[in-house]
C-alpha cells in the first residue's frame, strides 16, 4: 500500500477506475447496437424498391390523362407509406434541422411522391407535401 493512503482510500481509487471502465463499456455496447440498427436500415433501404421520379412525381402523364391524350397515369401504381412511429415528424425539407410541418399518427397512410437517400417526400391526406424520414423505426412502404 503507498505511504500515506489507508486501506479505504486505495479501494475508493479502485472503485472509481472500475465504475468508470464499466460506464465506458457500456456507452460503448449501446452505440454498437445503435449503429447495427442503422446498418441494418441501410441494407434494408437498398434491397427495397426505390421509387424513380418518372413514376412517382410525373406531372406531364397526370396532365395528358386529364387531357385525354393517354393513359400513362392509370398505368402508375400509386405508392404508400405507412407511418411506423407515433408522432412522426412531418417536415418541410428531407432534413432534420427542416421546419416541422406537423406530427404525424401511426398508421397513418401517405402517398409516395419521391425517395431521397433516408427519405420520403409525400403527400398526406389534407393535400400537403413534405418529408418523413424513411428508416424501418420511422416509415414503410405498403406492398
Amino acid at each position: 500500500m503507498p505511504a500515506g493512503h489507508d486501506r479505504n482510500t486505495v479501494l475508493l481509487g479502485l472503485g472509481r477506475r472500475l465504475g468508470a471502465w464499466m460506464l465506458l463499456i457500456v456507452v460503448a455496447w449501446i452505440a454498437l447496437g445503435m449503429y447495427g440498427g442503422y446498418r441494418a436500415d441501410l441494407a434494408e433501404q437498398k434491397d427495397a424498391p426505390a421509387a424513380s421520379s418518372e413514376t412517382t412525381s410525373s406531372a406531364e402523364a397526370t396532365d395528358s390523362a386529364a387531357n385525354g391524350e393517354g393513359s400513362a397515369a392509370e398505368e402508375t401504381a400509386t405508392k404508400t407509406v405507412i407511418v411506423v412511429a407515433e408522432g412522426l415528424n412531418f417536415r418541410e425539407k428531407p432534413d432534420t434541422g427542416s421546419k416541422v410541418i406537423k406530427k404525424l399518427k401511426k398508421g397513418t397512410s401517405l402517398e409516395l411522391l419521391e425517395t431521397k437517400t433516408g427519405w420520403y417526400r409525400v403527400k398526406d391526406a389534407d393535400g400537403d407535401e413534405g418529408w418523413v424520414a424513411s428508416g424501418t423505426q420511422y416509415s414503410k412502404l405498403a406492398e
